[in-house]
């Protein structure tokens, strides 16, 4: 039996003792925990040497092919075992004096464990029709603390700006004047019109097809803006109205359409210069000058002949004297 007056010494005996064992505790375990983070030995490694993403120049997030992911071979219970996050650089190494990650317009985040392409807000928005790809690369790092974190080696990273279709095609010319002559049929050299368009998507700014929207007129047109006849030409003149389509593949129903051009089309009757002069066979002078041509008509068919000189000849009938006249005799 305890004597009751050794009571208090015991119990303090206890608490001290008690003390002592949770401060061991606790000590062994911040040095188990540091020895955790401390034993990071190995880098993260990427599941792939290259990438390639894609984003719409309308939209923040896009995809990356193939997945990215990453693995470490640290335990996976630890920090070190652990991704937990991807940084995009324009550079390879890490000796270039830029910063790394300096004006970087895209991120990878983690949504869900998950690696999200997303493009910064705060930059400028995307417009492939300035800039289609970007050339950059990309490295992962594990979770631990930022003094003892480690990275892996950085793959490439080719992002590519997907079009949007935001331009309608554009006709050269708002209107288009081609002659023919009688019997001479259409073809690429005489009666062609042309629309580009200034999408990034369609490199050589080129429309899939054209449309005319005149109605009953006897002439088509084919994909490449070359008009045809598909009836004889009666009239001496046509006028019609063309549009543009463009080429956007992904939905048929998206496709724009130009304003419309219109096309002149003159049929030029065949034609040979005339002269015509209604005077008389032969002409009294009657004074000491006189026009002689003011009578001649010239029918040069301006169509077809730009004429640029008249050359004649004049006669004139002394009325047999052998020199010299005056204006009562010739």
């Amino acid at each position: 039996m305890l004597h009751t007056s050794r009571l208090p010494i015991m119990i303090w005996l206890i608490f001290i003792v008690t003390i002592t064992a949770l401060t061991n505790t606790r000590v062994m375990s911040t040095e188990t925990k540091y020895s955790r983070t401390k034993m990071n030995l190995f880098d993260p490694v990427l599941s792939a040497n290259s990438y390639t993403g894609h984003i719409k120049e309308n939209e923040y997030t896009g995809q990356i092919e193939p997945p990215l992911s990453a693995s470490d071979a640290d335990p996976s219970n630890s920090l070190n075992g652990k991704i937990c996050g991807y940084e995009v650089s324009w550079h390879k190494h890490d000796d270039i004096v830029d910063d790394i990650t300096r004006n970087v317009p895209f991120t990878v985040d983690l949504v869900n464990n998950q690696p999200i392409l997303k493009f910064k807000s705060n930059i400028d928005t995307l417009d492939c029709e300035i800039q289609q790809t970007y050339r950059m690369y990309i490295r992962a790092y594990d979770c631990a603390p930022i003094e003892k974190r480690r990275y892996s080696e950085r793959s490439s990273l080719i992002i590519t700006v997907d079009d949007v279709n935001e331009y309608a095609p554009v006709f050269t010319h708002s209107h288009y004047l081609f002659k023919l002559h009688e019997n001479q049929t259409c073809d690429s050299a005489s009666c062609r019109v042309e629309a580009t368009d200034d999408d990034c998507a369609n490199q050589d700014h080129q429309v899939c097809g054209y449309k005319i929207i005149t109605p009953n007129v006897p002439f088509s047109i084919n994909s490449n803006g070359i008009i045809s006849t598909t009836a004889t030409l009666n009239n001496d003149q046509y006028e019609f109205d063309v549009m543009a389509i463009d080429c956007d593949s992904s939905n048929n129903n998206s496709r724009m359409i130009s304003q419309s051009a219109r096309v002149t089309l003159k049929i030029i009757k065949s034609c040979k210069p005339i002269i015509n002069d209604n005077a008389p066979s032969k002409l009294v002078i009657q004074s000491d000058h006189i026009h002689l041509f003011d009578t001649v008509n010239v029918n040069a068919c301006d169509e077809t002949c730009n004429v640029q000189d008249i050359v004649g000849t004049v006669e004139l009938d002394t009325n047999g004297l052998d020199s010299g006249c005056n204006h009562d005799q010739c």
